[in-house]
């Protein structure tokens, strides 16, 4: 049986303690979303990488800056993405845990040192109200979001080969 400083332990425990309780519920309820969606992502953004690389390639074949543009799947969750020249880019993408990194270098002519002024680039994995996945990018001010695969595909695509 319990008695009266129990209780008011007890009480004083769900008091004090309970939206710090409700907030790790909710932190361990979205991981596992970001998990099972995140991958899902993941997947569909190197697919339409591959579109949009694809469609380049097409829009520039016969012309004099036309250059092979490769997608080269590392392992699961890291692709290679590398282009010669006009601009050459090298770049790595890096799905691990709650987030998408790219790493890259790239210049306007043939192919530099790839290990010189080099950039990197964090999207961080949110859930947005309705418990769907979209990726945000982590250190812009004001952080700009990307609910669909393509909207990121198109934004990494710009950034490695626009001028």
């Amino acid at each position: 049986m319990a008695t009266e400083w129990i209780e008011t332990l007890a009480e004083d425990i769900r008091q004090k303690h309970r939206d710090a309780a409700q907030e790790f519920g909710r932190a361990q309820h979205f991981a596992g979303i970001i998990s099972a969606q995140g991958r899902e992502y993941f997947v569909a953004l190197v697919l339409c990488l591959q579109e949009n690389i694809d469609s380049l390639r097409r829009q520039l074949q016969g012309d004099a800056v036309a250059s092979d543009v490769t997608l080269q799947n590392i392992k699961p969750g890291e692709v290679k993405i590398t282009r010669e020249r006009f601009p050459w880019v090298d770049a790595r993408l890096l799905h691990q845990d709650e987030t998408i990194t790219l790493d890259y270098a790239k210049g306007p002519g043939t192919a530099g040192d790839p290990a010189l002024d080099r950039k990197t680039r964090s999207f961080a994995f949110q859930v947005a109200s309705d418990e769907t996945v979209f990726a945000q990018d982590a250190f812009a001010e004001p952080p700009k979001q990307y609910a669909k695969p393509e909207d990121l595909a198109r934004h990494i695509t710009v950034l490695l080969f626009g001028v």
